[in-house]
């Protein structure tokens, strides 16, 4: 075990039988390694208000000694555990920026996508915090590719993918409901390229599809739900799609014939 931590420990024990015994702890006579197991006992205790007050006194009063990362990592902790992830984000950043070297500058990486997390609505409201999130856990992805967390942060990313893939759902459905085909397809085709990945593509697909048919656009309707039908031939929805298609091909056939009446009855007119 590391000498620092030999001592740290033992500070630790001693602190704890003064307050067994009922002893207030003078704690400016504390060292920095001293004052540090004194703070982490509140934090180790639940009791995150106090453990605030001390970490901050810790970096502020031993700036410089090697015990600040750990400080400065705690204090984030504290106003995580407390729920005041905005907090949280400026501290871990803090902790990032400053101590770029120090063993909990990854976890710290990890922590600030967690807390944008945190702070993310459902997917009808504002998704600000959702991408920064988003931004967050694939940047520990790609940085960290061996990371003990890297599978946490990938569950989590993808979550996040789902939720905003979820709001562009909402919007194309309110369009289809209103009548308003073109901005619906406009939001499907978000989905479909951008969102290739989420369980929101499916019906994405399927509803497309119907919004080019009432906006009589057969020929891309039918390329479509055809689409729709190979991808996912198990769908709820395959079976009413093949009808669409039927229906399609019947509607651009008369169309096409149509058409050649049209051309034919204006030649004979000229």
């Amino acid at each position: 075990m590391p000498k620092r931590r030999v001592l740290l420990l033992w500070g630790l024990i001693g602190l704890m039988v003064l307050a067994g015994c009922g002893k207030r702890v003078n704690k400016k006579n504390l060292g920095p390694d001293e004052y540090f197991e004194y703070a982490k006992h509140k934090f180790d205790k639940g009791k995150y208000l106090d453990a605030i007050t001390e970490f901050s006194v810790i970096v502020l009063k031993f700036s410089g000694n090697p015990v600040i990362d750990d400080a400065q990592y705690y204090l984030a902790e504290s106003h995580f555990k407390q729920g005041e992830y905005l907090i949280a984000v400026s501290e871990y950043q803090k902790l990032i920026n400053d101590y770029p070297q120090s063993a909990y500058s990854v976890l710290a990486q990890f922590k600030v996508g967690l807390s944008y997390y945190k702070l993310s609505l459902r997917p009808a409201l504002d998704q600000e915090f959702t991408k920064k999130a988003l931004r967050s856990f694939q940047n520990f992805i790609e940085e960290n590719p061996e990371h003990e967390l890297r599978q946490d942060a990938e569950r989590l990313h993808q979550e996040s993918r789902e939720k905003l893939a979820r709001k562009k759902m909402i919007a194309a459905t309110t369009y289809r409901k209103m009548g308003i085909y073109d901005a619906a397809v406009i939001y499907y085709d978000i989905i479909i390229s951008q969102f290739y990945d989420t369980r929101q593509v499916v019906n994405a697909v399927y509803w497309k599809g119907e919004s080019l048919y009432k906006l009589k656009k057969y020929i891309e309707a039918q390329n479509t739900f055809t689409t729709f039908v190979e991808k996912y031939p198990d769908h709820d929805q395959a079976k009413q799609a093949k009808k669409r298609i039927s229906k399609l091909a019947e509607l651009i056939k008369d169309r096409e014939t149509n058409a050649a009446n049209e051309l034919s009855d204006s030649d004979g007119r000229n």
